[in-house]
């Protein structure tokens, strides 16, 4: 399965002061397009994407948005919205490579949000629609302002955030 993931340019509501906690207390709002291809299919995401540090190890991740299957021919043949919040538990497993394993403990899906596991498993995460299954991310520091946020598969978005006035 060849899978061209995340594309996503995240801007950040602020960074904090403390930047050794980085990037610990800080967030990022954006777009984030997901883009598979499969033998006779092809599948898109586009969304808007918020994604949040909370306290006792906990990680907001919001999403909303249009999820397509397309066959063959580029044709539209399924459609469906996406609105869901998701709750993870993080554990930072190593700050060498500062990679987090995040586990969902709470999926909240809206009554618009109908992404059908077929759909889900196509173009999210399976920590974004199982509900306990853990993934592993790095967030990777690049700069004062810049952060990557990376699966084992590719890069899946880059949080830029901006300075307080």
């Amino acid at each position: 399965m060849a899978v061209t993931l995340l594309a996503a340019n995240l801007y950040g509501t602020s960074v904090k002061n403390n930047k050794i906690a980085f990037p610990v207390n800080t967030s990022c709002r954006g777009n984030m397009i997901v883009e598979p291809t499969y033998d006779n299919e092809r599948a898109r995401l586009t969304s808007s994407l918020y994604f949040s540090f909370l306290d006792n190890n906990k990680i907001l991740i919001s999403l909303s948005g249009t999820g397509y299957l397309y066959d063959k021919t580029g044709k539209v043949i399924e459609r469906k919205t996406l609105l869901r919040n998701i709750y993870f538990d993080y554990v930072h497993e190593s700050k060498s490579t500062d990679t987090y394993s995040l586990t969902s403990t709470q999926i909240n899906i809206d009554s618009v949000d109908n992404m059908d596991w077929k759909m889900s498993s196509l173009l999210l995460m399976n920590s974004f629609f199982l509900n306990g299954h853990t993934d592993t991310l790095v967030l990777k520091k690049y700069d004062e302002n810049t952060m990557f946020i990376e699966s084992n598969q590719s890069p899946i978005m880059m949080c830029v955030f901006k300075s307080e006035l």
